[in-house]
């Protein structure tokens, strides 16, 4: 099944790597008080396997019956129209920016997401930012995915909210960390329904909680114009029931070149998760390898276009692939995003 999604904010999947804005360092305060940004539309195609998420911004990721329930999932592939943004007004004075805009990392999770916040300068310190960040059109999951086949699965909004800290430049380094927290709440959790089971172990299949993850970067320059970024991420998944919680492990690696006329960044990553407690419907604990590519490349036309006073306008192309396998296939998920646009910056 094929549909056209018009992304008309900006958008934050993956299962998705998004025009490498990943181990990037948080951009410098202007000097001058005033509003910047960027918008960066594009459009390109994109494929999705999960058996989890119904739907995510209107286009469906799964069927509402499931072929089995010891099986992978059946992809589902799309157009799509992308229009990442973010505004931000400088008090130069106080060294100070207040923004609003969208976060690309948080597509891995089928999140939706938009940051509003406030970037500090602290001087030799580095810089502080602290957004509140909401999902503005919460992903569908479905109420009880473990229906038997050929029966239809019920859709509920799944909701997060939270928040995120990052201190960037620490001392004068190259260092970065990071921390996120959200909450997780579906409408309708009925996981388990179908199978009649007991109290006790449906609640192991809970997946209302909270998220927590810490991210650790530091960039190394090297060369002319060459970097490489080196990133490790711990995630705590402190959802309620004990088979969905665990335990993420991911390294990635990132790759730039910032040339006068051409950007190219490129990165992989790999990580693991475990969960706490043995699922009950296959009476075993799930455990996924998770693995990624990306990568973009940025051109500056020569033509100097600008738009209503904007720098000159990049042309833009990326790629992503992201793939998480589980020993148990009924929980394995797959992303493929090929994307094309322009972006103006000011």
């Amino acid at each position: 099944m094929k549909r056209i999604i018009y992304l008309t904010l900006a958008v934050s999947i993956m299962v998705l790597l998004v025009a490498a804005d990943f181990a990037t360092a948080l951009e410098p305060i202007p000097k001058a008080s005033g509003f910047s940004g960027f918008i960066r539309p594009g459009v390109g195609y994109v494929s999705f396997k999960s058996n989890m998420v119904a739907s995510f911004l209107g286009f469906d990721l799964s069927d509402k019956k499931t072929n089995a329930l010891d099986s992978s999932p059946d992809s589902q592939s799309s157009a799509i129209v992308l229009v990442p943004f973010s505004l931000e007004y400088t008090f130069a004075g106080t060294r100070t920016q207040l923004f609003l805009g969208t976060e690309l990392t948080d597509l891995v999770r089928f999140d939706y997401s938009q940051q509003i916040g406030v970037k500090q300068e602290i001087g030799k310190l580095g810089l502080l930012q602290g957004g509140f960040l909401f999902s503005g059109i919460p992903a569908k999951v479905w109420e009880d995915p473990y229906v038997a086949p050929n029966r239809d699965r019920q859709e509920t909004d799944r909701n997060s909210l939270g928040g995120r800290l990052v201190w960037d430049r620490i001392f004068g380094s190259q260092l970065q960390l990071q921390y996120t927290y959200r909450h997780i709440d579906l409408d309708d959790e009925k996981s388990g329904e179908f199978f009649g089971l007991i109290d006790s172990k449906r609640d192991r299949l809970d997946r209302n909680g909270d998220r927590h993850s810490g991210e650790i970067i530091y960039r190394f320059d090297f060369a002319q114009k060459h970097q490489l970024a080196p990133t490790f991420v711990y995630t705590r998944n402190d959802l309620d029931g004990d088979a969905m919680a665990g335990d993420a492990y991911d390294f990635q690696l990132t790759y730039a070149y910032r040339g006068d006329s051409i950007t190219f960044t490129a990165n992989g990553s790999y990580g693991q998760e475990d969960y706490d407690d043995e699922n009950p419907i296959y009476n075993q604990d799930q455990e996924d390898d998770r693995y990624g590519l990306q990568a973009a490349v940025y051109y500056k036309n020569p033509w100097d276009w600008r738009l209503f006073g904007s720098k000159p306008v990049n042309f833009y192309i990326s790629g992503a692939y992201v793939f998480i396998d589980s020993n148990i296939d009924f929980y394995e998920q797959e992303a493929i995003l090929a994307t094309g646009g322009v972006m103006f910056k000011w």
